[in-house]
């Protein structure tokens, strides 16, 4: 038996058999496949929308595109040593794949899929590589927390256990707290709290 791929005119001999309900090893023997070839053809192309029923526009489709991906995926292993090395000159300066792609057609003249950089970039990682930390996300620098204890200090502040203890008793005017809110909105009111009253300012 010769190995080939299921051709348009396979997958329309295949629907039309099916809709006149003959067997799957008929239908192999007619075409010169296996019984399993068919069975896996028609599991995998029939759609879930189409209600069981085998489509062979849709299935040639589906396979076509299933072609060109793979194709795809594997372009990245056809980059030659010349495109190697502009890619990595470029990437050294932290320059993102979708400017790469566009520098190496306008300047070189070379077509190279931002797609294609990225799976490259993956595949050296996967080997041991260090390409991906040129990318411009890696390595960015972020902004240290700072703990409530390192932040500055309001000038010539007095702390409030220096304040004289009949201040706690509230029993004589003169002496006050004030204490910052932060609202939901970012908004600071400042409480000011002088003998029995409250004072709220914005």
């Amino acid at each position: 038996m010769i190995y080939r791929h299921l051709n348009e005119k396979d997958r329309f001999y295949i629907e039309q058999r099916l809709s006149e309900g003959d067997s799957l090893r008929s239908i192999a023997r007619a075409l010169g496949f296996s019984p399993s070839t068919i069975s896996r053809e028609i599991k995998r192309h029939t759609p879930i929308d189409f209600k069981g029923l085998y489509c062979h526009r849709l299935t040639s489709r589906c396979a076509q595109e299933k072609r060109a991906n793979a194709k795809q995926g594997q372009a990245f292993q056809q980059i030659s040593e010349e495109e190697k090395m502009l890619i990595h000159q470029r990437l050294s300066t932290h320059t993102s794949p979708d400017v790469i792609s566009q520098e190496l057609i306008r300047e070189h003249n070379i077509q190279v899929s931002e797609s294609t950089i990225y799976r490259y970039i993956y595949d050296d990682r996967e080997r041991g590589g260090e390409l991906y930390k040129n990318l411009p996300h890696s390595g960015k620098p972020y902004k240290k927390k700072v703990s409530r204890g390192d932040q500055t200090k309001i000038p010539n502040r007095v702390g409030i256990e220096q304040r004289p203890a009949i201040a706690d008793e509230k029993t004589e005017f003169g002496h006050f707290e004030i204490d910052t809110v932060v609202g939901t909105v970012a908004k600071n009111y400042s409480e000011l709290q002088k003998g029995y009253f409250l004072v709220l300012s914005a």
